[in-house]
């Protein structure tokens, strides 16, 4: 059965501060051709009352065919997570394993999740139903938080994305599930348009790597 479409949320359902935020989220995107920043990672469990975080660089390249976006973590583990073609590779060095997963139909979905980075307003009203909630101070700058609700299955029930103004970026995303644990990434120092060369985007490994089983995500 293929995918049922769903109609794009109307500029007329929207308020004006929502078409605002999302008019220069579209300026800025028009113009993304690849982005660096510092990222930090953190994981909130409620059940079990837990918080880990994890720090590092992000790289994203928008390509013709996609995105291309990979995750560096530093600490406290070392990993890094290349997203190309469709697919995830996980590689960590520590273990020494390579795990790929192939994204299926959630690929746009899964790039865009990482970093709310890189996606046009018809593609995000498409999929959610998009609105401004406040004005909000991140980091010392003032955001507008926009908050994502899926119109379909999906692994998170609410996405929150504090937009700088003044990038047309978030510098901020919190991602949701059902169940009230949340993941939240912060980018800072980011930098726009560096000319990212094909090579950041190679995974070195080593000939010994132990790979994985391929996953699929559903």
């Amino acid at each position: 059965i293929g995918s049922i479409a769903l109609p794009a949320q109307s500029q007329d359902e929207m308020t004006p501060e929502t078409r605002r935020v999302l008019g220069q989220m579209d300026q800025v995107g028009k113009q993304l051709m690849d982005l660096t920043a510092d990222i930090k990672q953190t994981k909130v469990t409620l059940i079990v009352n837990d918080t880990s975080t994890d720090t590092g660089k992000l790289f994203l390249k928008r390509t013709k065919s996609g995105n291309r976006t990979k995750l560096e973590y530093e600490k406290p583990v070392p990993k890094t997570l290349l997203i190309d073609k469709g697919k995830v590779l996980i590689y960590e060095p520590r273990i020494n394993t390579l795990q790929e997963v192939d994204l299926g139909k959630n690929r746009a979905q899964a790039e865009f999740l990482l970093t709310g980075v890189g996606q046009s307003s018809a593609n995000l009203t498409k999929t959610h139903t998009v609105r401004f909630l406040k004005e909000e101070t991140v980091n010392g700058t003032k955001t507008s938080l926009l908050e994502l609700k899926p119109k379909g299955p999906s692994m998170f029930s609410q996405i929150w994305l504090w937009i700088d103004p003044a990038l047309g970026l978030p510098i901020q995303t919190r991602l949701t599930e059902s169940s009230g644990d949340y993941l939240t990434f912060q980018l800072e120092n980011i930098k726009i348009n560096p000319k990212l060369s094909d090579n950041i985007f190679k995974l070195n490994l080593p000939s010994d790597v132990q790979r994985m089983k391929p996953m699929r995500s559903s």
